[in-house]
Parts: structure tokens; sequence; C-alpha cells
């Protein structure tokens, strides 16, 4: 077989009939001139060999001695698909068809493939209906073709309720003339890490990354070691807070199949080595196109290991820390299809999934849809994010911000820069996550000054649900996604430095803090601000049980005895009042020797009113005093 065809959607179909140029013992040619065939077959020799320029020319030749040679505008047509002129592929097919419309059914097949790939699904229904009247070849084509037609009707539809879409070329200090693709973003938009060709070399994949400044996004820079390397790097993800970097890396030493998993993670400014995420996530197959959760506790690939619905579905796996993970589990049907399902991004609200198909029903080769997750853990059937956010163009690898208001992705769409370049949109109010701010702080020595690495637990109130991070060992920042409007008890921990415990009720904006941690010291005073009481009783509520835990496990590591203070606000006589913060303060002291505390390292005691730390002349300030506390007796 001589002819190379490249064209995806029919690759399958033309390599088994070729038009008319099937085999090196075919003669029978559309021309009668043995001349013009000569010539034809040296285009047809050079165009398998790649080298176009030569195919055309010979093929202009050929075309001058037989100007009805219709083979040449087949072929013309061929060339022009594999140069990514596609409207130059269709005007050449049309030529064909002039010259002969009963020369083959297959011209209309392949007309039909080139105008839907163009966004052209009036016409292409056309041909495609055109091809299937020949009658012929329909055991072998008819389920493909009514699957073709029933996609551009789909997509017709689509485009009858336009959503709001106007995309922002991220411009030259981000996109080339190469590909840039795979973006990801922390949740405070600081950072932009991306995929791109080696701009030095235009050989392998490398991650580059960005940073904004005063709103805008400056010149790319290439990561570098120990994340890039002489091989093939992409298809990454960073963490929420910039500390966690996952990547695909294909066909290293250590791998254990064409393409792995592999995390690092960042030290002040720097990234450690590289390690592999090992089994189960990575196996013998093709593991690529991570996206981690907010919370790091899950991610999210695309792989073609055995047990999916097709070729590349989209997993997960839950990690029990120290980078073991679970065995990772399928989405299942309701977002993987029999096609392609690829580059994952679960928000940071932690139950909104976008992700790219082929196999759901869209405008083009690959869409991006949406799907989201209820209290079950059931994610409802996968949603095409609508035209023109999704065209006949390919749209791959969206992220949404925290916020949920922009979306970035990567397209080849016409006017951009290079091949594929990255672009910012408004998010239309029906594809939206839920919102999601972040907290940003710094922990750091109160009297040095000096950061401080630190562990930092935050609980919503009247939850069992967890979110654990760290202050970053060198400039002791740390940042973690919540959804606003919750209360939440927020705890610092570090050994050596007195226990630091807050109660806020988060806006609905994102907020920045500074915590400086006090050094224990003998005389040192904590109040315990996740500590809560029935009303005008000293029953300790459900709700300050993890801040008890905390204060118990504050206790045990740093050897302590601790004297445990009742505090009340001035309503009420002096006798109720001292009586009501000793009972409270017992309860305290009660529940942490339950807990395993020794009895010799804990004592109580009621103040009542006789220690306010504001004013009791008005409701916030009665609201402050009325507190539980501890003091470092001797460590």
């Amino acid at each position: 077989m001589i002819l190379k065809l490249t064209f995806r959607s029919v690759l399958v179909f033309l390599f088994v009939f070729v038009f008319q140029l099937k085999s090196e013992a075919q003669t029978k040619y559309y021309s009668k001139s043995k001349k013009a065939i000569k010539v034809f077959e040296s285009a047809l020799y050079n165009y398998n060999l790649g080298n176009f320029p030569l195919a055309k020319q010979k093929l202009a030749e050929s075309l001058a001695i037989d100007e009805k040679f219709l083979d040449v505008f087949i072929l013309y047509g061929e060339i022009a698909n594999e140069e990514n002129d596609k409207e130059a592929a269709i005007d050449y097919y049309i030529k064909a068809i002039s010259l002969d419309k009963n020369y083959n059914s297959l011209m209309y097949l392949r007309l039909a493939d080139l105008e839907k790939e163009t966004g052209k699904y009036k016409e292409a229904i056309i041909d495609y209906q055109t091809f299937l009247s020949f009658g012929k070849l329909l055991k072998d084509y008819q389920g493909y073709v009514n699957d073709k037609i029933k996609q551009c009707n789909y997509a017709i539809e689509l485009m009858k309720h336009p959503v709001e879409f106007e995309p922002i070329n991220l411009g030259e200090a981000i996109n080339t003339p190469m590909s840039e693709y795979w973006p990801s973003l922390t949740a405070d938009d600081s950072t932009l890490v991306f995929t791109s060709s080696n701009r030095e070399t235009n050989s392998q994949e490398d991650l580059y990354f960005s940073v904004k400044k005063n709103g805008k996004w400056q010149n790319a820079i290439k990561i570098g070691p120990p994340i890039n390397t002489e091989r093939s790097e992409g298809a990454q993800s960073i963490s929420a807070d910039g500390k966690t970097m996952v990547f695909t890396a294909c066909l290293r030493p250590d791998g254990y199949g064409s393409c792995d998993l592999y995390i690092s993670c960042k030290k002040g400014e720097k990234w450690t080595t590289p390690i592999n995420m090992g089994q189960p996530i990575n196996g013998k197959y093709k593991e690529s196109q991570p996206s981690l959760s907010a919370d790091g506790k899950t991610i999210y690939f695309s792989s073609n290991r055995p047990g999916g619905n097709g070729k590349f579905d989209i997993w997960q796996s839950t990690t029990r820390g120290n980078n073991i993970w679970e065995t990772p589990i399928n989405l299942g049907d309701s977002i993987n299809t029999t096609e392609d399902e690829l580059a994952p991004f679960i928000h940071y609200d932690n139950n909104t999934l976008y992700f790219t198909s082929e196999g759901h029903p869209g405008m083009g080769g690959s869409d991006l849809f949406i799907s989201g997750r209820n209290e079950k853990g059931q994610w409802s059937a996968a949603r095409n994010l609508g035209y023109p956010v999704n065209s006949h163009y390919n749209e791959e690898s969206l992220i949404v911000t925290a916020n949920g208001n922009l979306g970035m992705f990567s397209s080849n769409m016409a006017g951009g820069f290079g091949q594929k370049d990255i672009y910012l949109f408004e998010m239309p109010p029906g594809i939206k996550p839920h919102k999601t701010i972040f907290i940003k702080g710094i922990v750091f020595d109160a009297k040095t000054k000096k950061p401080l690495y630190s562990e930092i637990e935050i609980v919503p109130i009247g939850s069992e649900t967890i979110l654990l991070t760290e202050s970053d060992e060198i400039s002791g920042e740390f940042l973690a996604c919540l959804p606003p409007k919750n209360n939440y008890a927020f705890h610092v921990d570090k050994k050596g430095y007195m226990m630091f415990s807050e109660n806020f009720l988060l806006p609905d904006s994102n907020i920045y803090i500074k915590i400086p941690l006090q050094p224990i010291q003998k005389g040192e005073t904590a109040i315990l601000k996740n500590i809560f009481f029935e009303f005008d009783s000293y029953a300790l509520k459900k709700e300050s049980f993890a801040e008890l835990i905390k204060l118990k496990n504050f206790v045990v590591k740093n050897k302590l005895s601790i004297e445990i203070q009742g505090h009340t606000d001035s309503i009420g006589t002096e006798t109720y009042n001292l009586k009501l913060s000793a009972n409270r303060a017992k309860s305290v002291y009660e529940y942490l020797i339950e807990q395993g505390v020794k009895k010799e390292s804990l004592r109580f005691k009621g103040y009542g009113y006789s220690q306010p730390i504001e004013s009791n002349s008005t409701e916030a300030g009665r609201a402050k005093n009325r507190r539980t506390e501890f003091k470092i007796l001797s460590f």
C-alpha cells in the first residue's frame, strides 16, 4: 500500500480502500495519460516519504499534463490536511467531486469528516447522507456514519443556545510558536505552571512557570532540575498551596510502564528530587495527566489500565499519608465512555470535575465536560460545557480559579501564537463550580520573628472533616482552600511552642493572617477558642472535643503541667460566676483525665469575672470574656 493517510476520524476505513490509490500493482487512475500518471506516482512516492513540497511540485506537473486528473486533487487534499489546512483540503475534495461525482463514494465520507472537523455541520450531514445513498460498503461504515450524523445534529443544537464566552490569549509572556498546554494554577492565582515543548531545542516536553506581578503574568521560565530532565516531563498538577507537584514522565529507568506519575515537594524556592509514586498508582500501563485535590488527599488521573470503560479512563486514588496511595477506583459510567476521557481537573471545592472527552456528545474531536459529586459520592452525568466554549477545534485541559469566576484552557483555535495556546475566559454561570476561598498566612516565632514550620489543622465546627496542612519550613507560609461562610476551628501546633487556637467565621473573600507562636514558658497562658458549653451550664458541647484532644496531645508531647482556667462575663453575681467558671474548668479537667492525661499534670480553677480581657459594657466584649484558658505551670 503506497498512500499514507493520517486523517484520524476515517483512518481505519481509508487504509482499506484509499480511494483509487491502493497498491503498487494498481494502475487504474482517473487519467488516461501515462505521462501524467507517471508524474503523479512520483508525487505519491514523495508524499509517503513526507516530502510534501516535492510531492506538491510533482502534482502541479501532473495537473499541467491533465487538468482533470481527479486523483491529483485527492492527494492535494491529503497533503493540505497533513499541513493542517483543512479548508484547503475541503476545496480540493469539492474539486475532485465536481470532476466526477460518482468516482467513488468514499470521497463524500472524507469530505464530510473534513467539514465536521471545521464546524461545517450542516454540509457534513449532507455529504454523510450522500455517502450512504450509494448503498455500498454500508456494513462497514453505517454505524460510523450514523454516529457522525448524530454528533453533527448535537453540535447544531448546541449552537442554537450559545453561552457567554470571550477567550483571551494569555499573550507572549506565556505562549510561543510552540504548543503551550496543560495549565495548572495555585489557589491564590500567583503561580502558573504549564507544559511546553523545549523552547531552546524544539524537542521534548518541559515544565515552565510564570508568576503574576501587578496583575500581569511575567515571562515564563523553565522550572529546571530536578523536575525537568533530558527526557520529557509534562501534564502536571500543582497543589493549591504551590508546595507539591505531580507530573507525568515517560520511559524513566525507575518507571513501571510507558509513562508514570512522579511527585516533588517545594521547600522554600527549591523542588525536591521527584520520586515515582509507585504502585498501585503506577503500573505497566500508561498513567498521566494528574489532578490533585485542594486538600492533597485525592489524585485524579487518566490511564489505559484494564478495568475501565474504554481506551483512556479517569481514575481516582486517596492517600493514607507518606506517599502511600489506595488502589485507584474508576470514576464509572457517568464520566467514562468507550472512547478517551482525559485531562481531569478537580476544582478546589473538591466536588466539581472538569475533563476532556471524545466519547460524550460534543462539537468536535474532543470537548470539555463537567460533572458534580453529590453527598453520597456519586458523580452526575457528564454535561457538555456548551458552544462556543467547545467548538470544532480541540479544547483541552481546562482549569478553573478557586472563586469559580475564571477558566483557563489550551486550544488550537485560530489566531493564536502557535500550535496550541493557553487562554483565559470568564466562566458562564451554568458551568461554574462552588465558590472556594483561601486562607493564607505565615507562622513565625513571636519573639525572634523567625518563620516556623508547623502543623496546621482546620476543622469545620460541628464536622469530623479535618483539613491538614503545613507551613513552609523556610518561609513559614501556608495556604488552605475552604468553602466560605462557615465556622472553622483553627489549630497550629509546633513542639516547644504554645498551642495556637482560633475560631472564625470565614467571610466571602480570601483572608490573610499572621500567626505568632509563643515559646513555651512558665506562666504563659493561651485561650482555647474552640471550647463550647451549653447555655448557662458547664456541660461541654461535642464541638469542643476536637480542641480538647489537641490540648491533650499538646500537654503530653511537651510534658507539661497546666492549670485550666474558667472565666465569665460580669452578668450575674460574683458567687454565681465563680461557681460556673470553676465547674467549666473542672469539666475540661475531667475530660482530659478521661483521655489519658495524668491527673498530677493538671489542676483547675474558676476566676469568675475578675480577669476580663475586654470591657463588659458590650456584648462583643462580654463574649470574649467568657473563655477557657490554660496556664503553663511547669515543663
